[in-house]
């Protein structure tokens, strides 16, 4: 018997961590010990010669590429300083021109007669001029590489008197100042890489002096009269030149920038991005050393994570006289492609020669190992519990007696595992009448039980009372989850509900509707926790009737409203007699005086005003007192917001009132009346207008509640007088207000139609600085996940 319950143990123990004592079993196998011998004597020099040579071929060719990306960088950065020379050159030439020295100064002396260029250019000798010069001009454009535009401007003022680009005739060119001032400085005469407005291209600027030359003489003057300017694009000009290198593949590219604090501005169009130009930045320690652009000295090359997230080999440069930073870079993957290939081949050379080593070590393991793996199966298969299995082994070696002896303990085995069936058949069925009254228990409970699956939130089972709540057998709840009982409106906090179930074990919720399938709800009150059933996980909800508790609430709700009817009416009482009062005056003082006319129409106009004044009195206590239909329904609050706005737009325009309005179009809808949320908020914008007489600002945002993380709200900030803080509890009060002509019931409806919808009004104010009013309401439509 000891032995059977032993081997039973063993089987079970077996299950739970089988894959534990496989690996250990594995290892202590005489076939992986064979195998592992052979494979580590025979595989070790192998991989020792391969890592060795990789390793000779990996340093080798990472110098290749390192000392070729380095030649890059040096043969840009003396390309790009030639470049630059020689449009100093161009810009050099062109303003000592004697041909176009002249007709500039005889154009110049034209358009100084007339009042503008295009008056200049209706005359006949004006129009002469032009055409002459403008084609001059054009050809020597021709002749200048990549560029875009040449202009001639008049030093008094900048104008540009002459261009290539004729719609830039008649302007003026906003930087000849600066043209001037680097002249005089004796700079280099051009603006570095910029946005031109009169090329519409991002390039560079070389500018130069024209001085007044005598037409007939040729003699130069010292009088500067111009200045001579070519526009190149530099996206053209420098662009092939920066990116055409040999062997820089698809990934290769030369990025041409400028320092600005601690950022480096790209001055031209990367090969990966055709809009970078000026308009792309990246941190200088992302690529480069601190001090890159600072010190002439700092260049070098690196491995580094570029501004695409890719890694890349990066050799940087400074170009001194142009404050520009020449960077080329390249690919890890690509430059270091031969290496790849390298280890690839090793690895493959490698894996073939190992790959064959084992399938003759296997081989000859398998003829040793062969019965000593018949008797480890038949072990695992008696240790499983098959008593019945048998080992087959006809050696009559050690091996063959060992399986003998397992076929005798097997036998043993047998006899006493008849015994102990015996006894879990007994015990399951002791289990199983347990099991039984613990249901009946549960049906005869008052309260509606249900079970669910903790994972899924599925409903798996329920008690009668659950059947009569839901109106629903359990075969047609069966894989529901437990918030598709419940309406539309209570949806999420049900989810919710459950989700805290899975993290904190338990959770309560009150006032939660039961839906019946015929569409009667039932108030409830749900009590939940965790049980678990050896490794299920299940949910108990219990969901308790609370109807009779919300009839003794309604109650006390009615005694405590009849209470607030007293002091209306009180409030009602003071107000409506002030305008008695004063009708009571006016016909005392009729009578006294009935041939007083003037006087009396005065009195007839001052107690219809009094008349009036009760007429919206009553009107407005019957909207607070009276229940008012709602048409509940889902809405965006940001559209009820654009309504509202309409019905008091002009109210803000006549006050010359500056309106805000950030209206946010992704929130959640909420359910309501639109109708009833649009008067509320048109009565505190209303509010707000009264108090700025003289003006101020209006703003008006929507968005999540500051106050409640499952509501949204609307905000609405005035900069008008403020409410003092010792009436700000007060505002909401029936009848009290601080307007001479107010009811005091604006706000206190307002409050009673956003409580209704389960809503909240908070106030902020300053005395003189303002006043903000935050109308949250909850989000009430749920999608079910399912």
């Amino acid at each position: 018997m000891q032995t059977a319950r032993q081997g039973q143990l063993d089987g079970d123990g077996g299950e739970e961590s089988g894959g534990m004592k496989g690996s250990v079993r594995f290892f202590k196998s005489i076939k992986v010990k064979l195998i592992c011998y052979f494979i580590l004597m025979t595989t070790m020099p192998i991989l020792i010669v391969s890592n060795t040579a990789y390793n000779r071929g990996k340093r080798a060719l990472n110098d290749r590429v390192t000392e070729k990306l380095t030649s890059i960088a040096e043969l840009k950065k003396t390309q790009l300083s030639n470049w630059l020379q020689e449009r100093l050159v161009d810009i050099g030439v062109l303003s000592t021109n004697k041909s176009l020295e002249v007709s500039f100064s005889n154009l110049l002396y034209l358009r100084q007669a007339f009042r503008s260029v295009e008056r200049m250019k209706e005359s006949e000798i004006g129009d002469v001029y032009y055409k002459r010069l403008s084609e001059y001009l054009g050809k020597l454009k021709e002749k200048f590489i990549s560029c875009d535009e040449i202009s001639m401007l008049d030093i008094e003022n900048g104008e540009i008197v002459m261009s290539t680009t004729e719609s830039n005739i008649g302007l003026v060119d906003g930087d000849y100042r600066y043209y001037l001032d680097v002249l005089g400085n004796k700079g280099l005469p051009f603006k570095d890489i910029h946005y031109s407005e009169y090329t519409k291209q991002v390039g560079m600027t070389l500018f130069g002096t024209m001085k007044r030359t005598d037409p007939i003489t040729m003699e130069e003057t010292d009088v500067i009269n111009g200045i001579v300017t070519i526009r190149v694009n530099t996206n053209k000009a420098i662009g092939r030149l920066l990116q055409d290198w040999p062997g820089s593949g698809e990934t290769g590219e030369t990025l041409l920038v400028r320092r600005k604090g601690d950022q480096l501005q790209f001055l031209n169009n990367t090969r990966h991005r055709a809009d970078t130009a000026l308009t792309m930045s990246i941190p200088v320690n992302s690529i480069a050393p601190e001090s890159f652009m600072l010190d002439e000295k700092e260049e070098g090359i690196t491995r580094v994570v570029d501004h695409r997230g890719t890694e890349v080999l990066l050799a940087f440069r400074y170009l001194s006289p142009l404050k520009w930073g020449l960077i080329v870079k390249q690919d890890t993957s690509e430059a270091f492609k031969s290496i790849m290939e390298l280890k690839n081949q090793v690895i493959t050379l490698a894996i073939v020669s190992v790959f064959i080593i084992v399938v003759i070590v296997f081989a000859l393991s398998h003829g040793i190992t062969h019965p000593i793996s018949r008797l480890v199966q038949g072990a695992h298969a008696i240790g499983k519990g098959n008593l019945g299995h048998r080992i087959t082994i006809n050696s009559e070696d050690e091996v063959g007696v060992l399986a003998s002896e397992f076929n005798k303990m097997a036998e043993k085995l047998e006899g006493s595992y008849a015994g102990l069936e015996q006894k879990i058949r007994e015990r399951t069925a002791q289990l199983r009448e347990s099991e039984e009254r613990y249901r009946e228990s549960i049906n005869l409970a008052n309260d509606a039980i249900f079970t669910l699956d903790a994972d899924s939130a599925q409903i798996v089972d329920l008690n009668k009372r659950a059947e009569e709540l839901s109106g629903c057998v359990k075969n047609e709840l069966h894989d529901k989850k437990i918030w598709e009982i419940v309406p539309e409106y209570d949806c999420e906090k049900t989810r919710q509900l459950w989700l805290m179930i899975n993290e904190t074990g338990s959770g309560m919720l009150d006032n939660v509707d039961c839906q019946h399938v015929d569409g009667g709800l039932t108030p409830t009150s749900i009590s939940a926790s965790v049980i678990e059933y050896g490794k299920r996980k299940t949910i108990q909800w219990i969901c308790r009737d609370i109807t009779e508790r919300k009839k003794m609430e309604l109650q006390l709700i009615q005694a405590e409203r009849l209470a607030a009817v007293g002091e209306l009416a009180a409030g009602v009482a003071h107000e409506v007699n002030n305008p008695l009062g004063g009708l009571q005056n006016f016909v005392k003082m009729m009578r006294k005086e009935p041939e007083n006319i003037s006087q009396n129409r005065e009195f007839l106009d001052l107690m219809s005003e009094g008349l009036k004044r009760i007429e919206v009195i009553v009107k407005q206590l019957m909207a607070f007192s009276r229940p008012y239909s709602t048409h509940m329904s889902n809405h965006s609050l940001s559209e009820i917001v654009e309504n509202s706005l309409r019905f008091v737009g002009h109210r803000i325009k006549e006050r010359g009132i500056s309106l805000e309005k950030e209206l946010s179009l992704d929130l959640p809808e909420i359910y309501g009346d639109a109708d009833n949320i649009s008067q509320v908020i048109i009565n505190i914008m209303v509010n707000a207008l009264d108090s700025m007489p003289e003006g101020g600002s209006l703003t008006i945002k929507t968005g999540y509640c500051d106050f409640h993380s499952s509501s949204i709200q609307v905000a609405i900030a005035d900069t008008g007088s403020g409410i003092p803080e010792e009436i700000l509890g007060k505002i909401f009060n029936p009848f009290f207000t601080t307007k001479e002509m107010g009811s005091g019931l604006g706000l206190a409806i307002s409050k009673r139609i956003i409580d209704d919808h389960n809503g909240n009004i908070v106030v902020k104010s300053n005395p003189g600085e303002g006043t903000t009013f935050y109308v949250c309401l909850p989000v009430r439509k749920v999608t079910v996940m399912t």
